[in-house]
């Protein structure tokens, strides 16, 4: 079994990071570049989309969204949802990844991985969101 039980598990989890994570640098980061980021997750399958461009009305940073038809996005990353979890945990060294084909990208890449410095925080957030759900085991 992945890192996530469900689509739904998946959902869940990111969604309470991105709420917490709305007002961070790197939303911060993701507005000033005016970028909208997708991630494709297979294994479950869910699509995430990461808008920093569109206007938010309480005035944060960014909008995450599930399965939706949102902007176009400048940039895709692809890739298996336990992929996607040692990423977010900030296991992840994205370049090599990219260069091994475990993460399929397209659009603004080099745009995109100039906001990786801004992300250790998010990858604490991350963590933190799952201890506090009781699933101190997804962090092994």
């Amino acid at each position: 079994m992945g890192a996530y039980r469900d689509a739904q598990h998946l959902i869940d989890i990111l969604s309470t990071l991105a709420e917490r994570a709305k007002r961070s640098d790197a939303a911060r980061g993701l507005r000033e570049a005016g970028l909208v980021v997708a991630f494709v997750y297979h294994n479950p399958d869910v699509t995430v989309l990461m808008d920093g461009r569109t206007p938010t009305p309480d005035g944060s940073y960014m909008t995450m969204s599930f399965d939706t038809l949102g902007p176009k996005p400048d940039v895709t990353f692809e890739q298996s949802a336990d992929v996607g979890h040692q990423f977010w945990q900030g296991k992840l060294n994205v370049p090599a990844a990219l260069a091994r084909g475990q993460v399929k990208a397209r659009g603004a890449i080099a745009k995109a991985l100039k906001l990786l410095p801004l992300l250790p925080a998010l990858y604490e957030t991350y963590r933190e969101v799952l201890r506090e759900r009781g699933e101190e085991a997804m962090l092994g």
